[in-house]
């Protein structure tokens, strides 16, 4: 389902004609967003229509706009605009088709322009229109510049400037590199977040769709426990995740969790010192559960939060299993580079039986098959154990050709 979205966060327009407002077609984005996102959207017009009334005159409709953007911030995050400050950090790899929508989403964030905010499109590897894409939308917001970045301790590969558009307090900047891989577009974001003095920053990925008070439900979180809360042992905030398929879009429930070093790897919010302090996030294909489990075993807390975000999952069996190997294969990695901590095993072993031997992997089928007491249900767990010992070979495999690698292949029933 398709809709447009007039965007009334982030610095729509530098002029504030209500026929100038840019609109962004979006025709990927989940139906569950949109039954979440338009009300509130619709509520916000409605208040910033209400205010535009009120104050009359020429220019009401951009004083009004602003108005409510300070109102709504202050009253979810209990912060004012002026005071925060915080990295927006979005990892790009050939996402040219869920992009359009993403940023129709991205920008109808409720988010200040008087906040000190950076987002930071970080192309990896990218072949396709995205970097056009991206530049094209963000031409619309001011006009752009290219700025010189310093060098990058993390990646020589790096652009040495970026496409820059400025808009009072927010800034968004594209930079790009040649090594693949989400953990590495990641440390390149926190070492620009560094680089602004900001202690708190945020990822979202490009194939995800944040509702409008996502941004600012998980800032707010994450000021109260990386920043308020002295002492808290807080480095990450988790985010709600809502996961349909592209084919069956009824409505869902937010995903459990059920890993103990679970991190919401589409959004979630971090300490940009506490990352820097351990050379960045671990450079694997599951660097989000590895950021996690570095948390645990260093005594810190991983917290949720009411942000909310919308993300396709595989809606077919060959890609259910391609997205198992990716995680068997992240795991494997991480076993490898803590094999001799018992803490860490115990951590790794609780999240991914596939690490664990092949009776105990059988068994882990058997008895919660058991529990239901029908020949069936020990048929579906020979079937489970034997599908899952084929993965586990095939990721082996994987772990033998690359042990050092980040990327995988594509999902496409998600993109």
């Amino acid at each position: 389902m398709g809709s447009r979205v007039s965007v009334y966060g982030a610095c729509p327009d530098p002029e504030p004609m209500i026929d100038a407002l840019p609109l962004d077609l979006m025709l990927e984005q989940p139906l569950g967003w949109l039954r979440a996102s338009l009300p509130k959207m619709e509520r916000a017009s409605r208040e910033i229509r209400g205010l535009a009334r009120n104050m009359g005159g020429a220019g009401s409709l951009k004083k009004a706009r602003e108005e409510y953007l300070l109102r709504r911030w202050r009253d979810v995050t209990g912060e004012e605009a002026r005071d925060s400050r915080f990295s927006i950090i979005v990892p790009v790899h050939n996402e040219e088709r869920s992009l359009p929508s993403f940023l129709g989403a991205m920008l109808a964030s409720e988010i200040p322009p008087h906040a000190d905010v950076l987002v930071a499109f970080i192309l990896n590897a990218s072949t396709d229109r995205g970097r056009a894409i991206i530049q094209a939308r963000l031409a619309h917001i001011n006009q752009p510049a290219m700025v010189k970045l310093p060098a990058s301790a993390f990646d020589p590969n790096r652009s040495d400037s970026a496409f820059q558009v400025r808009c009072d307090g927010l800034r968004f900047m594209v930079v790009e590199t040649s090594t693949p891989g989400k953990a590495n577009a990641l440390n390149l974001g926190n070492e620009l977040a560094l680089s602004e003095s900001h202690i708190l920053a945020i990822n979202v990925d490009a194939n995800n769709w944040v509702e409008p008070d996502s941004i600012a439900f998980l800032y707010g979180r994450a000021k109260q426990e990386l920043m308020d809360a002295s002492g808290s042992g807080a480095v990450i905030v988790n985010a709600r995740e809502y996961c349909p398929t592209r084919n069956d879009q009824s409505d869902v429930l937010a995903k459990g969790r059920i890993q103990r070093a679970e991190v919401s790897g589409c959004l979630f919010a971090w300490s940009t010192h506490w990352i820097g302090g351990n050379n960045g996030f671990p450079q694997y294909a599951i660097e989000d559960y590895g950021t996690g489990l570095l948390a645990l075993l260093q005594g810190k807390r991983i917290v949720e939060s009411e942000a909310g975000i919308w993300v396709f999952t595989p809606s077919n069996p060959s890609d259910e299993n391609r997205q198992a190997i990716r995680f068997i294969y992240g795991a494997m990695q991480l076993a490898r580079q803590f094999h001799g901590d018992p803490a860490a095993m115990e951590v790794l072993l609780d999240d991914f039986h596939y690490l664990r031997p092949a009776s105990e992997r059988f068994m882990f089928y058997y008895r919660r098959k058991r529990k239901a007491g029908r020949r069936a249900a020990f048929i579906r767990a020979v079937f489970r154990w034997m599908l899952d010992e084929i993965l586990i070979i095939r990721a082996h495999q994987m772990f033998r050709r690359d042990p050092e690698g980040q990327t995988w292949e594509p999902i496409r029933s998600t993109k």
